[in-house]
């Protein structure tokens, strides 16, 4: 037999020895030519996976890596079925009977070349068997010297009982989220912290040490301690009518795959800190410390970005209980809106853990400038502060307006309050440009500042750029030069200048497009002694002087003699 006339595919099914019915057919995706083994999980196995693979099929290669483990319980069967020709070769190892269409048994080599038709390998005895795929007829191959290619086993591991173990930890899922899960993972991670009137959720998909699913008989318990607990399933464990209010809950009807306690804090507008454990069968499941945080009292502004005039500004803000910070969204007391500051929408919620400042690629319309950078971030810049959007009306002028932000809380609905003062600003039309200090030594690093208003005199808004501005700084160097896109902050640009060479200086700032032309400051710069070059010159001439004086002096001591 070859492996170019090789047309045999080969599905293995589990029952028990129970009773229990077929398990699997010939997949339908086995192509000509494949050895292939199928085997699906059963309340007939202890485990396995759902689907694995032997196959010469360069599509099924990649499978072949990994072996595959079925655990069946002493007693119970496991079907080999061959369907198309006489290529399958399979291998007991002595624990497994063989019965069913006749095999052809190479006792020489303890290999079955399985012919058309079903076999029964029956579980004797405790151990381990093996079957293998070829890449030909091993008897043969081995007669004639002819290579034989082993493509891939599969092992059969008889136990005494596939109750002989409970939760394991190993194969079992877990994690708390918001919701419900029915597909918990360990790696999916814990989210331990939650708002005001929110619950948690403690998912789990509980097996045991052969990788199947507990029975539905399990008995799970869940104690907690600042916290209210409900041990459901997908369909029962929102049921506010159900069990709500105890601290141990046990459950004997909920299978493995759906369990999840729900956790709610004793108070839910107060919050607290809740410790829950979790067994099964008496098996630690684990330990899991919840945050529920309280309602917020305060709004607190972390940050204004002033709009332009008839653009959009923005609030950058958080919510806090004390010294807690707590999530939510703030929005505007309608009757505080003018015709200036006629609008605010909510762009993103204060949050318990940092997210993208931006989430929908939200930018400031007139601008196109991200929000993220307009406050001093990136693109993918993250907080966990709240940002809401307010429009500067197109003829509502340059200045400030006071809005009243307002915020409810979700629980006992109390509306809390702060009073803010939204700006909108022209851009650029006078500018100076100052010194932080009038002398420098040599390297020293300066800062010059620049400082831009309006037409109306005010400062310009937040997303004015210095465009193609050029800063001159006599004595030193820029430590980075203007950029185009460059913005002010509340009217101001700085930048910083190292100093390099001593003497008096000046530094000068040219804004294309303003009203001011150019703006000018004077500096000096002293040498390493502390000296500049005027200081130097004013010495020498100086010393000219004492040296005419004392010649001066000289001659009229000659001439009286």
């Amino acid at each position: 037999m070859s492996i170019k006339t090789m047309k045999q595919r080969i599905a293995i099914v589990a029952i028990s020895a129970m009773g229990f019915g077929l398990l699997s057919v010939v997949p339908a995706y086995a192509a000509a030519g494949d050895m292939l083994v199928d085997v699906s999980e059963s309340t007939g196995i202890c485990s396995a996976k759902d689907s694995a693979f032997l196959s010469l099929a360069a599509d099924f290669t990649s499978e072949l890596a990994t072996p595959v483990t079925v655990t069946v319980a002493l007693g119970g069967t496991v079907d080999v079925e061959v369907t198309t020709s006489t290529e399958g070769t399979f291998q007991s190892n002595g624990t497994l009977t063989v019965t069913g269409a006749t095999p052809v048994l190479h006792s020489i080599y303890g290999l079955y070349d399985a012919l058309d038709g079903a076999y029964t390998l029956t579980a004797t005895a405790v151990g381990t068997n093996t079957i293998k795929m070829y890449g030909g007829d091993p008897y043969t191959s081995v007669n004639t010297a002819a290579t034989v290619t082993q493509t891939g086993s599969l092992t059969i591991v008889v136990v005494a009982s596939c109750a002989a173990t409970g939760y394991s930890s190993v194969y079992s899922g877990i994690n708390v989220a918001a919701a419900y899960d029915d597909t918990p993972e360990i790696t999916d991670g814990d989210v331990l912290s939650y708002g005001a009137g929110d619950d948690a959720y403690i998912n789990i998909v509980g097996k045991n040490g052969y990788n199947a699913v507990l029975p539905a008989t399990t008995t799970w318990v869940a104690s907690a301690t600042g916290a209210n607990v409900k041990i459901g399933t997908s369909t029962t464990i929102d049921d506010a009518t159900t069990s709500r209010g105890t601290l141990t809950l046990a459950s004997t009807d909920a299978v493995g795959t759906s369990i999840s306690i729900r956790v709610s804090p004793l108070s839910r507008s107060a919050g607290g800190t809740a410790v829950v454990t979790i067994t099964a069968e008496g098996v630690a499941v684990g330990t899991r410390t919840i945050t529920f945080l309280p309602e917020a009292d305060t709004i607190n502004v972390v940050g204004i970005v002033t709009g332009p005039v008839g653009g959009e500004g923005a609030v950058i803000y958080s919510l806090s209980k004390g010294t807690t910070s707590v999530p939510g969204a703030v929005s505007a007391l309608g009757t505080t809106l003018t015709n200036r500051v006629n609008s605010l929408t909510a762009i993103k919620s204060a949050s318990i853990s940092a997210s993208d400042l931006s989430p929908s690629g939200q930018t400031e319309s007139s601008t196109g400038t991200d929000w993220a950078t307009a406050i001093g971030g990136s693109s993918s810049a993250t907080s966990v502060y709240g940002l809401a959007e307010y429009s500067c009306a197109a003829g509502g002028g340059s200045g400030s307006t006071s809005v009243t932000l307002e915020h409810e809380t979700d629980v006992t609905e109390v509306t809390i309050s702060k009073v803010v003062a939204l700006t909108c600003a022209g851009g650029i039309s006078t500018y100076t440009v100052s010194a932080d200090k009038a002398a420098y030594k040599i390297g020293e690093v300066g800062t010059l500042t620049i400082t831009a208003k309006d037409s109306s005199g005010n400062p310009v808004h937040d997303f004015s750029a210095v465009g193609t501005t050029d800063i001159t700084a006599g004595g030193g160097t820029l430590t980075k030069a203007a950029a185009v896109g460059d913005t002010f902050t509340a009217g101001v640009r700085k930048y910083s200048v190292q100093m390099t060479t001593a003497g008096t200086f000046n530094a000068v700032v040219n804004i294309a497009g303003a009203v001011t032309k150019s703006a000018t400051t004077g500096y000096s710069v002293a040498g390493a002694g502390g000296t500049t070059n005027e200081d130097v010159l004013k010495s020498i001439v100086a010393l000219i002087a004492s040296i005419n004086k004392q010649i001066q002096a000289l001659q009229k001591l000659i001439l009286k003699r």
